[in-house]
């Protein structure tokens, strides 16, 4: 793919960025044209409004996360691909404010977004029966779908030797019409293996010009999955929703010059 963009600043307070995506994909006929557009504005000196307007696509594949090579029952579970399977386009919106606060001894600053992203041609995996294999999911294109929701993040700085940064987004991921993921199983609209909430926090304390104390916390909320059937263990298909997931990770730095 190749990216062209231009930068205007029409005013000391307004920005313009637009720019346009070029993509040439192995299992697409055409090629992809994905333009974008961004406007800063500064409201005041610690505050400024951002919006943004993009595209873009995923060309028809079956090596990605969709692709569970379950074993159930002794079989595999396989997707295919559909005969008109074509590329699924993405159209996005979204708005956010800013704000940062400077002063001698520390800095913080807040920011909240919104986005909105529409789906066309969306993919799903349509059950197909089962063969000397396994189960056999079809990927086909759905009506569309529609994805959105809110962030908010957090920063801040003391004496710069101590920094944090924390965000919680919540979102909203919903099919046009319910998708069937199982025969044995009611249609529904919702995303699976989609959170509705997931969040990051991260704190960094430098005592000293060589030592460095880092955690990061990653946060994925509940989500709605499906736990195909097939042994003794899980006879029937059955939707079930995950707990919450907390990743914790450490990391201490040191720093030791030596002289030449």
């Amino acid at each position: 793919g190749t990216f062209l963009q231009s930068d205007w600043r029409l005013f000391d307070h307004i920005n313009l960025l637009i720019g346009s995506r070029v993509d040439k994909h192995s299992l697409l006929d055409k090629v992809v044209v994905s333009p974008r557009i961004s406007l800063l504005y500064k409201l005041q000196r610690n505050s400024q409004l951002r919006m943004s307007y993009s595209t873009g696509f995923r060309a028809p594949q079956a090596f990605d996360a969709d692709l569970h090579i379950a074993f159930a029952g002794g079989g595999i579970s396989r997707i295919e691909l559909a005969d008109d399977l074509i590329e699924e386009r993405s159209k996005s919106l979204s708005a956010s404010y800013n704000y940062d606060k400077v002063l001698s001894n520390y800095v913080y600053g807040l920011t909240v977004e919104g986005f909105y992203t529409r789906l066309d041609n969306s993919f799903f995996q349509d059950p197909f029966g089962s063969d000397e294999y396994g189960d056999v999911f079809i990927k086909r294109n759905g009506e569309g779908a529609t994805v959105k929701g809110l962030t908010i993040e957090f920063r801040a700085n003391f004496y710069q030797n101590i920094q944090m940064e924390s965000g919680i987004t919540l979102q909203q991921s919903l099919y046009d019409e319910s998708v069937s993921y199982s025969d044995e199983l009611a249609s529904r609209k919702e995303f699976l293996r989609t959170p509705s909430k997931y969040g990051y926090a991260t704190f960094n304390y430098k005592p000293s010009k060589r030592f460095v104390f880092s955690a990061n916390l990653v946060y994925t909320g509940k989500m709605d999955l499906i736990h195909f059937g097939g042994t003794s263990e899980q006879k029937n298909d059955e939707f079930k929703t995950s707990e919450v997931f907390n990743a914790l990770g450490l990391k201490t730095t040191y720093i030791q010059k030596f002289d030449r």
